[in-house]
Formats: C-alpha cells, structure tokens, sequence
C-alpha cells in the first residue's frame, strides 16, 4: 500500500499574498492556476521534515512498477511525490530543498508549454521552465507525460483528451513522449478523465496513470486510475 500526493506550485507567503496569477505558457493556453493549489514554502519544509522524521520511504516510479509487476511488499509507510506542469516555483523552491534531503519525486510536464530558452524567474505569473532546465534537476525529478498540447480543459468537467478524437490524442501522447525520459507513466490533465481515455492509455502501452482522487493505493487498484491526494496551502500539516 502506499500514498502518492501531488503539489503545483510552491511558493513564499509574500508571494502567495499577491493573489492569484495567470499561466505563462509556450503554447499559448490561457488559464489561472486556483490559489488553492499553491503550497506555502515553510509549510512545503514542514511537509518533508514530518515526512521524514516520521519514517516515511519515498518511493520511485520503478518502486510502484514492481508493486504491481511483482506483487512486491513496499514499506508500510510508503509516499510517492509528485509535481504538475513544471512551473518556474519547481526549481526555485522545491527542487533545492528535496536535494538537501535526499528525496526522489516525479514531475508530470504538459511538453507543449516549455519553453525554448529559461527565463528570469517571475513571481507575477506561474511561468513555465525551459526544456533545458529540466536536465538541470534530474538527480531529483523523474519526468513522465502529462500530454503535449492537450493539457486544456473546457470548465471543471472535461480535459482536451476527453473532447478530441482517439487518432489526434494518441498523436499527442507521441509527441510528449518523443520529450519525457519515461513514457509508460502519465497524469491526467486536471484529473478529469473518462474511461475511453483509460482504454486509449492502455492500448498506448502505459503501465501507470494518476488521477487526483484523494485516498491510497494497493493491489487492487487499477494501475491506470492510481489516487493522488491534492496537497495546497489550505491542507492541514
């Protein structure tokens, strides 16, 4: 059994106290990200230290590969930690501080909204990294696909997948993947999905998918729908 939390952006308080942003993307896609899916950068610290100090193994992709492949028994207090979308926050504030500690973790990139070259970090906005800084923190970030261009969304109710057709999404996967170093794991876009989008990443040949369904994952749950527990400024330590 184990546990995979997902954060967006991490951020200092007097940051998060100029309010919500815009996205600054390559593509183009316009959107704000909610408030509520910022994360505090002390709370961020406290997370991990009370992670750690409560003996939490933090586990790898391959880990959650061999559960499943293998039927194997991980720790009984086992976290996966994940990031969406790849924003400038990641390498400024999170990054450094699972370095110092040691601490594996997976970033889901939307490959359409990098950028072609890095830019000034700009707290204004919830601008996106360059295809270049992604190399500069693979000793601590796996990165698997979270769509090229496909990670737009029509309200809170359908993601792009759900709305193209299954030539023009497979398409997309393709081309996310000809980026992403691992390319049998994907996040859905917003977590919205429906079960023709399951099929296609299954005939696709992806082993892993992740929602953002709070609750845990074991055995029994079906490896292309996996839990992920929302983790933003308003959730308790």
């Amino acid at each position: 059994m184990f546990q995979t939390l997902v954060f967006h952006e991490i951020r200092p308080k007097d940051e998060l106290d100029l309010g919500q942003r815009a996205i600054k993307v390559a593509d183009n896609y316009a959107d704000s990200l909610p408030l509520a899916l910022y994360d505090e950068l002390s709370h961020f610290e406290q997370r991990i230290r009370q992670l750690v100090d409560s003996g939490y193994h933090f586990l790898t992709l391959d880990d959650v590969k061999a559960f499943y492949q293998k039927g194997i028994t991980l720790p009984e207090k086992s976290v996966l930690l994940t990031f969406d979308d790849c924003y400038q926050s990641l390498k400024k504030y999170a990054y450094p501080l699972l370095k110092r500690y040691a601490i594996p973790a997976v970033v889901f990139v939307a490959t359409g909204w990098l950028f072609d070259a890095p830019a000034p970090y700009d707290p204004a906005v919830s601008r996106v990294l360059a295809k270049s800084e992604l190399a500069d923190m693979s000793d601590v970030f796996a990165y698997a696909n979270h769509t090229n261009h496909f990670h737009q969304r029509k309200g809170t109710t359908k993601s792009r997948p759900m709305w193209e057709t299954t030539d023009a999404f497979i398409a997309d996967l393709k081309e996310a993947n000809a980026i992403v170093p691992i390319t049998d794991v994907f996040a859905y876009p917003f977590g919205l999905y429906d079960q023709n989008t399951v099929a296609i990443l299954n005939d696709q040949g992806f082993y892993l998918a992740f929602t953002t369904k709070t609750g845990t994952n074991d055995h029994s749950t079906p490896r292309l729908e996996l839990n992920r527990t929302i983790v933003g400024q308003f959730t308790p330590l």
